[in-house]
């Protein structure tokens, strides 16, 4: 197989792969293993996202006129793509906390998301965010916060009429 077909190959899956997700994030991959990528890679497959090493130029090819073009600005030096096509944030957070275990100073240069771009101080924001599920348990906990309050401030007038007719009834039996 000759260099063309191999790049026409690469460059249709990194497209493929492009449009299947929903945020992508350039990483400077210099000083990780073959041993290392692997370990991100299976970690990242367990959450619905994959991480890619590919030339610039192919990369640059792939997103051209597609939501991920922004990202265009990051494609410098030696690049890996992690690709996220279900939670947005689980994949840099995967590979930053693999980075930090494995004492790493690697690089996130940024990406995009939802067609926006993204800087690496906005990357590293997003890191910082807690777990989806988490965001959704206190956005459902803000909505029903005020009525349950209302419910505790309605019932507690019966209430207390409640305990006062409890202690005249035992005061009467005593």
């Amino acid at each position: 197989m000759g260099a063309l077909p191999r790049k026409q190959e690469t460059l249709a899956s990194l497209q493929k792969d492009l449009e299947a997700a929903t945020v992508a994030y350039v990483v400077d991959y210099r000083g990780l293993t073959v041993a290392n990528l692997k370990e991100i890679r299976r970690e990242l497959l367990k959450n619905n996202a994959k991480l890619t090493v590919a030339k610039n130029t192919l990369v640059r090819r792939a997103i051209e006129n597609t939501a991920m073009s922004a990202m265009g600005p990051y494609l410098k030096g030696p690049t890996a793509l992690a690709l996220g096509m279900g939670d947005q944030i689980a994949p840099i957070k995967i590979i930053k906390e693999y980075l930090k275990k494995n004492k790493k100073e690697n690089e996130v240069r940024g990406g995009a998301l939802d067609g926006k771009p993204l800087s690496a101080q906005e990357v590293e924001a997003l890191t910082k965010l807690p777990p989806l599920e988490e965001l959704r348990a206190k956005l459902v906990g803000g909505i029903a916060y005020p009525t349950t309050g209302l419910v505790a401030a309605l019932s507690g007038p019966q209430r207390a009429l409640v305990q006062v007719l409890d202690q005249y009834a035992k005061q009467k039996q005593g």
